[in-house]
């Protein structure tokens, strides 16, 4: 029956109980040999009456018109009040019960009938929640399309999936950071404007929020540094664990955090090919802490499948714990600068 009507099970079973409660339905147990008022059935049998003790089948009564057909149900006459609202009848509530006695159209409340919203499922409401979500950003990318000056001819896929990693907050920034950075471009001298997928996934509104605090005197961060310098290395190298994209530009490296004796200890760091496999839960726990607090912008997965057997969770590092706020490393098995040639390179690995 369920699967006649369209509906679920739980759904019939409502109102099965509601037209119960109304009268309008007789509910049996299937298994009548058991008392009524035991523990209840586990299967019901149900049948509809067709006529309610409760109702005035009097008031049916009407004068037969001969040229009219009588099997028609619209050719009753039903009495009605002094305010020409049916007072009873078929199709109406009993007399002084069900519909209000005040005057008035709409639909009757019928007794035993409970018209209390049902509570929305969990699973609705969180569809709802994913709707609005998506409605959100899709809002988002059209408003970032209108105002970024080549919108036109980027690469919608990177775009899009820049904009997807947003948080919510973000993406006000984002858009309240788009002329104010097209302003800082135009007193640079710069003619030639970034693909917006560079500027969402950079996060380069936030470097205007950097520079406008170092000129007002606030922590002495450097914004720009010398790719070939130690600090400029360290940071390289600290990228390059993190797995995340630097941000280079005319030779410089754009670093938003503090230079630390903790950032400066990844300039001695040798190349990938020197680093330690990382397959400790508490070193991998540490290392991402770490790697969360001074790494920005966009970072692919940390762990991959590696090791010995080719299918350990893990991944690369200088060392087996992050520097020390020192800059110094744990233990001493932290992978340094091979000087040697390769071949000297390939006995120690």
């Amino acid at each position: 029956m369920a699967a006649e009507l369209g509906c679920g099970r739980a759904t019939l079973q409502r109102s099965l109980d509601r037209l119960y409660e109304a009268g309008w339905v007789e509910k049996r147990r299937r298994d009548f040999w058991r008392p009524e008022d035991s523990a209840p059935s586990a299967s019901y049998a149900y049948r509809v009456k067709l006529d309610r003790d409760d109702f005035d089948l009097k008031s049916l009564a009407r004068e037969v018109d001969e040229d009219l057909d009588e099997s028609h149900a619209e050719n009753a006459e039903v009495p009605e009040n002094g305010e020409g609202v049916p007072a009873g009848g078929q199709g109406c509530p009993p007399m002084g019960r069900g519909a209000r006695p005040s005057a008035g159209t709409g639909a009757h409340t019928y007794a035993g009938t409970n018209n209390d919203p049902l509570e929305r499922p969990l699973k609705t409401i969180e569809r709802d929640a994913g709707a609005r979500a998506r409605d959100r950003k899709e809002r988002f990318k059209a408003d970032f399309r209108k105002r970024w000056p080549t919108a036109a001819a980027d690469d919608r896929n990177r775009t899009d999936y820049a904009a997807d990693a947003l948080s919510p907050e973000e993406e006000k920034a984002a858009l309240d950071g788009i002329g104010p950075f097209l302003d800082e471009l135009k007193r640079l001298g710069r003619k030639v404007v970034p693909a917006g997928w560079r500027y969402l996934e950079e996060k380069r509104w936030t470097l205007l929020r950097q520079s406008e605090g170092s000129a007002d005197g606030g922590a002495a961060t450097s914004a720009a540094i010398e790719a070939g310098s130690e600090a400029g290395r360290a940071i390289a190298g600290l990228y390059a664990v993190a797995k995340a994209r630097l941000f280079v530009h005319g030779g410089n490296v754009v670093y938003r955090g503090p230079v630390t004796p903790q950032i400066l200890a990844f300039a001695g760091v040798g190349d990938k090919a020197s680093w330690r496999w990382i397959a400790d839960r508490q070193q991998i726990a540490a290392w991402q802490t770490f790697l969360a607090a001074h790494v920005f912008g966009v970072r692919s997965p940390l762990i991959e499948r590696g090791g010995k057997d080719g299918n350990e969770a893990g991944f690369y590092a200088p060392g087996p714990w992050p520097p020390r706020k020192d800059g110094g490393w744990s233990e001493s098995e932290a992978a340094q600068i091979i000087i040697d040639d390769a071949s000297q390179a390939g006995e120690d690995l």
